[in-house]
């Protein structure tokens, strides 16, 4: 996968550790008691660390990915279901961090920014490899998705009906369900991400529930 062989960049950088260290590195951490003078240090917020990214300290990225990596392969890994795939498009939004980090504006959210990083990344991951519209309407024929009709859309989201029903919409509804429901955005965040007022979003959101609710029963 041409994606997949990006990972070696992130093992030749030390922006990007392959995993997340469990604390018991040597030294004495800055905010613990012997250091801290009563006084413990307040870690910079998401905005303060892109802000130095974006003026090229970009040993900061390696908190943000820290930071992120976990939410963003959640949030990938209920688009795609597939880890693998998930894995690595959040490699590659990192990476578009690293090439679009001087277009970050510190008055624009960093969370806000990042997931709209990943739904990029996600929408030119989904153009490539979409199912065609005859193989998702033989997909809502299946025995599985016919015996979800037994059970109720949000009495669980976690379910893998309810996933295969979801892998069913279109992704920009998939997409507006996985923010709020998922990963907790309220609508006014999810309407700054697709350009839309707060209303609109809910909306949006009103109309992909009522389409899985469709799939789900049918």
């Amino acid at each position: 996968m041409a994606l997949r062989s990006r990972c070696c960049f992130w093992e030749r950088q030390k922006y990007f550790p392959t995993s997340v260290t469990n604390g018991k590195s040597g030294g004495t951490p800055h905010n613990s008691p012997a250091n801290s003078s009563f006084y413990p240090v307040q870690s910079p917020s998401d905005e303060t660390l892109m802000e130095q990214v974006r003026d090229n300290d970009l040993d900061q990225l390696s908190t943000l990915f820290e930071r992120y990596q976990g939410l963003l392969f959640g949030f990938l890994l209920r688009l795609t279901n597939d880890r693998d795939t998930a894995q690595d498009l959040v490699q590659n939004v990192f990476l578009r961090i690293l090439k679009y980090r001087t277009s970050y504006q510190s008055t624009h959210p960093f969370k806000a920014w990042i997931y709209q990083l990943a739904r990029n990344v996600y929408a030119d991951h989904w153009k490539k490899h979409h199912v065609p519209a005859g193989d998702l309407e033989e997909a809502e024929r299946t025995p599985t998705l016919r015996r979800a009709a037994m059970a109720g859309v949000e009495a669980s989201y976690e379910g893998q009906d309810v996933q295969e029903a979801m892998a069913l919409l279109p992704s920009a509804q998939r997409e507006i369900l996985v923010l709020h429901r998922f990963q907790g955005f309220d609508y006014a965040e999810i309407g700054e991400m697709l350009g839309c007022s707060e209303g609109a979003a809910r909306v949006k959101a009103h109309r992909a529930l009522e389409a899985l609710r469709k799939i789900y029963f049918s």
